[in-house]
C-alpha cells in the first residue's frame, strides 16, 4: 500500500520515518499540500533503481550503434570510423 506524508510532518519525524523505510523497505512519497513531490526508498532500493537505470542506458546505447552501423554500412561508407570513433569516445574522461 502507498505511504504518503507531507513534507512539514516528516521533517519532524525524519529520524523514524527514515529508520522504518531502512526496516521495511516500503516508499514514502512525500507530498506539500497534497501534491506528491519526492519518494523516500531505502538504500537498497535505490541502487536497484539505479542500476536498473544504467542497464537500460547501456541497452539503447547498444541499439543506437548497432542503428548508426546499419546507417554507416547501408551508406556505403567505412564502418570501421565509427568503431574508431566509438574506441575514442570511451577513452575521453
Amino acid at each position: 500500500m502507498d505511504r504518503f506524508m507531507g513534507v512539514e510532518e516528516a521533517r519532524t519525524h525524519l529520524g523514524r520515518l527514515v529508520e522504518e523505510i531502512a526496516a521495511s523497505g516500503e516508499p514514502v512519497s512525500l507530498t506539500k499540500r497534497g501534491r506528491p513531490l519526492a519518494t523516500l526508498v531505502s538504500s537498497e532500493e535505490y541502487a536497484r533503481l539505479k542500476q536498473a537505470a544504467t542497464r537500460d542506458a547501456r541497452e539503447d546505447l547498444s541499439r543506437r550503434l548497432a542503428e548508426v552501423r546499419r546507417a554507416v554500412r547501408t551508406a556505403g561508407l567505412d564502418v570501421s570510423v565509427v568503431e574508431e570513433a566509438i574506441a575514442a569516445a570511451r577513452r575521453l574522461p
